[in-house]
């Protein structure tokens, strides 16, 4: 199994990890432990992954260090984008063409037209 975002989550969590990085995180790890669940810690996870590959092994050494983080890559395979434009008339012949599941879907609509916007997401059933 390799090094991702999950793990690099996990171990700053740490304060032993914390420690182990460079002098140069010190002004990143402040603002991480000023908001550790804040999305703008991505750059600071991906700047430990670049940078820190000794550290992440020493703390996971049971898992490889890959060399990419891949983060773009990984949401793109869980989504299925499509999109429809008809006339309002037509649209529900249309959704019905869908298969079920989860969907997120977004409506726009000028006049008698139509656009839907449609992403289906794909669950990992092993990561559940």
């Amino acid at each position: 199994m390799k090094i991702g975002l999950k793990e690099i989550k996990e171990a700053v969590k740490d304060e032993r990890f914390l420690e182990s990085l460079p002098s140069e995180f010190k002004e990143d790890i402040i603002k991480y432990k000023n908001n550790p669940s804040c999305n703008c810690n991505t750059d600071f996870y991906k700047k430990i992954f670049s940078n820190c590959k000794k550290q992440l092994k020493q703390y996971f050494p049971h898992l490889e260090v890959s060399e990419d983080l891949n983060i773009n890559s990984r949401i793109e395979q869980l989504n299925d984008w499509s999109v429809i434009n008809c006339h309002i008339n037509d649209l529900n012949k249309e959704l019905k063409k869908i298969r079920h599941g989860k969907k997120q879907i977004a409506i726009a609509r000028y006049e008698d037209q139509v656009t839907v916007v449609i992403n289906e997401v794909k669950l990992n059933i092993n990561r559940i």
